[in-house]
């Protein structure tokens, strides 16, 4: 490398032109100085890498550069300013008079020479901010663009300011004063080792109306900040602009967040009943910027059809970030996409100096060494709960947060620390654009990048600290789950549903990962508790039945005869998960195994764990009853929930009691005994109500739906759908929505509304096959009433018309399908007063913040 201390520099040839000789005089200046670039970085403020670049020939070097280059030398600096000025001259034009130089328009850096792309609504809302306001700072992560986007916004406002614009790169300077020293440079204002840099720059740019750019300040943070106010103080018309990962934080500054460049929308990409794949949009910034790269970079790349799945899987896993998607696509000279994109689980060592952009500044040679300044920049307090975070997936909750943070955000500490301590390092890592923060159901929720998370793991796993920070972790949020579990079946189970569906990404880390060293079993089985209400209303049930069977094959028996109940607990949601994935056999087996562990467990003198496993035995009588109900053995069904029901003991997280009198209501709307289902579903409703517990409610609902539906009553049985689709929305019950939506299809199709009917049954597609369920969870009654819906809706509409229907639905998806029905129906009401009248439930429809 050019310059190195320790190696020889690359030779110029001065007949080369102006810049190489230039460049010889500047090494030749250094020579004879005796010194090398480290010793003249201790002197200059600038990086000994910045100083070798000035004599390497390649660029001319910046005024301030320049001048800290020949002082550091012990030269006098006039003669090589007036040098300087020529070899400008020759290079770029003609040479303006010295006087107006120290204040004439400068022009906003560097050309560009690649694309510039994206970033509308920044350049938009950036000239609007530069116009009203005199101190705006783009903030975000390293590597994000900040740079490249405020040199285009000092272009594009460059009207504006009649005595130009002025550039100062910060990268390279230290503190103190040397900011102020910098910007005097950049201006070409002369001062002395006596003279005060800021007063004769209020000299020089007194009454001129200039905007200043301060790239880069994030390191320099306390005298970039005086600076600024500073100058806005001395010089009324002028505005600052500046670049940092965390704002300045004075009175006067207005921040824009840049964030990484918007990724591909990713479709679901799975068949629905037409055929027709789901839909997946590859054009984005992301892609755009990578595929321009790439091309540069390897001439015969293309984005095609064959790779453009790839292409955007890529740019996800950057997290959209540019630097990385630069570096990146040159690898492309080595790798295919599909190689690129195998390799990004160790994207710090792939994404090395041998990607760089060899004119860039060192820190952007290296996806590392971008996060490596970040991480310098950050007290012990904030490194630690970067480590810890990063172990997040999903996001977390503030509170979470700081909990997590408490007992690690003192180095080495294993004593808790204090609450405000953890809470100032988080809100150190928000203002260093480590984290971010979104407002979610009225709390904070910090999100890392997957980039940021993946070199804070890195981070983690270079100390000692790895392991405790893992189990740390895993304690919280398997914590989190069994306190969900035991609330099930009553008030607050609507709360720890929502709660756990935010944490589904950092459940399914822990569950699908090794256990930790030195948990106990307990731990996790107590936790799965959790996982089958959790997983039905979320959609995820092949995910939790996948879960489960990992769970019972790494504790195939109870780990201990004390823990005997604890795992029964966890074969009965196994069982139940796998029941409604379809895995029928492999659910009665976990039943099986279930109740021989509980047949062996001795009598104990504890009357309360005498009544748990009274509670277990009914619950997986239940299940069984479950079970034949989904066949239509309606004896059987019957039959199980009398002898769960007679247990006399049942469980109210897994809401035993009013299952099996809901089954026992259900096996009677089969019969078609009318009268005896009503009042069955009838009382479960009314235990459901006074327990609180909101899920049950639906499928009560639902079921009492069904039967009006069977006995004619349409107007009643849309009114009990419309009922039960509020407490599906109330918890976001996704598999809920699409069995109720199925039914409202059927009730619909029998009515008159068969385009409706098409539209909500192209909707409900849409979740079913994501989720691992079967249809209708495999409940062959149900799918017998679908079939009649479908049948009675192509033969209204016939075949083109229908399909064009199920289309839209598809499109528009569940939400927005049965806000659409909702309101035809109303309007139908008003006009007609017709069969579908629901008046004292008109409202309940969707609101925007449910919708999917």
């Amino acid at each position: 490398m050019a310059g190195k201390p320790g190696r020889r520099e690359q030779p110029l040839d001065p007949q080369a032109g102006p810049l190489e000789r230039f460049a010889l005089g500047l090494r030749e200046l250094r020579e004879r100085a005796g010194l090398t670039y480290m010793e003249m970085a201790d002197v200059a403020h600038f990086a000994a890498s910045t100083l070798s670049q000035a004599a390497a020939g390649h660029r001319l070097p910046t005024r301030q550069v320049l001048l800290a280059y020949v002082r550091a030398c012990g030269a006098d600096p006039d003669p090589w300013e007036e040098r300087w000025e020529v070899v400008r001259h020759d290079l770029f034009g003609p040479e303006v008079d010295r006087k107006a130089a120290a204040i004439a328009p400068h022009d906003s850096g560097p050309e560009e020479v690649t694309s510039f792309v994206g970033r509308e609504a920044e350049l938009t809302a950036g000239s609007a901010l530069i116009e009203r306001c005199r101190l705006v700072t783009l903030a975000g992560v390293g590597g994000v663009g900040k740079t490249r986007l405020a040199r285009r916004l000092v272009r594009q406002v460059a009207d504006r300011f009649k005595d130009g614009q002025y550039c100062v790169e910060l990268a390279d300077v230290g503190g103190g004063d040397s900011v102020a020293a910098a910007v005097a440079a950049a201006v070409g204002v002369h001062t002395s080792a006596e003279q005060d840099p800021l007063d004769e720059l209020a000299t020089a740019l007194h009454g001129r109306g200039v905007l200043l750019l301060l790239d880069n300040c994030e390191h320099v943070l306390d005298a970039s900040a005086r600076t600024a106010r500073a100058l806005l103080t001395l010089l009324p018309e002028l505005h600052v602009l500046t670049t940092s990962r965390q704002p300045l934080d004075i009175g006067e500054e207005h921040v824009l967040q840049v964030e990484p460049l918007a990724l591909p929308a990713l479709g679901d990409g799975h068949l629905d009943e037409a055929g027709a794949e789901g839909g997946f949009h590859a054009t984005s910034p992301a892609v755009t910027l990578f595929a321009d790269r790439a091309r540069a970079a390897s001439p015969g790349f293309r984005i095609t059809e064959a790779n453009r799945h790839t292409v955007a899987r890529v740019c996800r896993k950057l997290d959209g970030l540019p630097l990385a998607l630069e570096i990146a696509a040159r690898r492309l000279r080595t790798l295919t996409p599909e190689e690129l994109l195998e390799r990004l689980d160790h994207r710090f060592r792939l994404l090395g100096p041998g990607g760089r952009d060899r004119m860039a500044h060192p820190r952007h040679h290296a996806l590392r060494a971008l996060f490596d300044w970040s991480y310098e920049l950050c007290t012990d307090a904030e490194r630690a709960a970067w480590e810890q975070l990063s172990l997040c997936s999903g996001g977390v909750l503030l509170t979470d947060a700081e909990q997590l943070c408490g007992r690690t955000a003192a180095y080495g500490s294993r004593e808790a620390t204090p609450a405000d301590e953890a809470f100032e390092a988080l809100a150190g890592l928000v203002d260093k654009s480590v984290l971010t923060r979104a407002e979610t159901g009225g709390h904070s929720r910090l999100y890392m990048l997957e980039t940021v998370r993946a070199y804070g793991q890195e981070r983690l796993a270079e100390n000692d600290r790895a392991q405790y920070a893992l189990r740390r972790h895993r304690a919280w949020y398997l914590g989190l789950a069994a306190q969900a579990g035991a609330a099930y079946g009553s008030s607050e189970e609507a709360d720890w549903l929502r709660r756990l569906r935010s944490e589904h990404a950092n459940l399914r880390q822990i569950v699908t990962a090794p256990q930790a060293a030195g948990e106990p079993a307990e731990t996790v089985l107590r936790a799965s508790l959790a996982f089958w209400l959790h997983c039905l209303t979320s959609g995820h049930v092949g995910e939790g039945a996948q879960w489960m069977r990992k769970i019972i094959e790494r504790h195939p028996l109870p780990p201990h005869p004390e823990s005997t109940l604890t795992w029964c607990r966890a074969v009965w949601v196994a069982g139940f998960l796998l029941l409604l994935h379809g895995d029928r056999t492999g659910a009665h087996e976990m039943i099986g195994r279930g109740e021989q562990a509980l047949s062996h467990v001795p009598a104990a003198d504890v009357t309360a764990y005498e009544v748990t496993r009274a509670e277990l035995t009914a619950a997986f009588l239940q299940l069984r009853g479950l079970a034949a109900m989904m066949t239509e053995d309606t004896e059987g069904s019957e039959r199980y929930a009398l002898s769960a029901l007679a247990a006399g003991h049942w469980s109210p997280m897994l809401l035993t009691q009013p299952q099996c009198i809901a089954q026992l209501g259900f096996s009677a709307v089969i019969q078609g005994d009318h009268a005896r289902s009503i009042t069955l579903l009838e009382q479960a409703l009314a235990m459901s109500e006074e327990r609180g517990d909101t899920w049950h409610r639906c499928y009560l609902l639902w079921a009492l739906a069904i039967e009006h539906g069977e006995t004619g009553r349409a107007k009643e049985a849309l009114v009990l759908l419309r009922r039960a689709l509020r407490h599906a929305w109330e918890i976001d019950e996704h598999m809920g929505e699409a069995t109720l939506s199925e039914t409202l299809a059927w009730v619909l199709a029998s009515c008159g509304g068969a385009r409706s009917a098409a539209l909500v049954l192209g909707a409900a597609d849409r979740v079913w096959h994501p989720s691992g369920v079967p249809r209708l969870f495999g409940f062959a009654a149900m799918a017998a009433h679908r079939e009649r819906g479908l049948d009675r809706a192509r033969q209204a509409l016939g075949e083109t018309e229908y399909a064009d229907a199920y289309r839209e639905g598809r499109e528009l998806g569940l939400r927005m399908a049965l806000e659409k029905v909702f309101k035809d129906m109303e309007q139908l009401t008003d006009r007609d007063g017709t069969l579908m009248e629901a008046a004292e439930d008109r409202t309940v429809r969707p609101s925007a913040g449910h919708r999917a």
